[in-house]
């Protein structure tokens, strides 16, 4: 078997409200717009708004897939090279946060908040970002590093772009 194009698919209740917040807000392209309803955009994301008579709402119920309840069973993961400016961006459109700016026990600092269906999505700092900043931190130390970001030592060589 050979499966192609994994590609995340949040059900929303208003594909534009959604199309609004993930390319206006957040910035990622929209690659197609099949009518306002089905978005996907190229950073690996897809809206689709619930609409009666699809097997999907008939079969999983529209009260259960607009259900805000079910929302934390997964999330939306992107990165960022700049962390600071998406938090200032969320707060100045109000959007609902699920924690502030928060530094993980890896080292990586991440925001997570909720998108207009309720969906939970985190923005985290690029891993090269805060790679960097923990092997200038650790004294450019590759085995400190590796101990304090749980990362093997190849790939933070390799992510840095350090000499092995």
């Amino acid at each position: 078997m050979n499966l192609k194009n994994c590609t995340p698919v949040l059900f929303v209740k208003d594909a534009s409200k959604s199309r609004d917040f993930y390319a206006g807000l957040l910035g990622l392209t929209i690659v197609a717009d099949f009518g306002g309803l089905n978005i996907i955009f190229k950073e690996g994301l897809a809206v689709w708004q619930i609409m009666d008579g699809n097997m999907i709402t008939e079969k999983l119920g529209r009260s259960n897939i607009e259900s805000s309840q079910n929302t934390s069973r997964f999330e939306i993961v992107l990165e960022t090279d700049n962390i600071d400016v998406v938090n200032k961006k969320l707060k100045e459109n109000n959007v609902k946060l699920l924690h502030e700016i928060n530094t993980e026990v890896w080292g990586q600092r991440t925001i997570r908040f909720y998108d207009p269906d309720g969906h939970l999505i985190e923005v985290g700092e690029a891993i090269p970002v805060f790679l960097k900043k923990i092997y200038e931190e650790e004294g450019e130390n590759v085995e400190a590093t590796a101990k304090r970001t749980y990362m093997p030592e190849d790939a933070i060589r390799h992510i840095l772009e350090l000499e092995s």
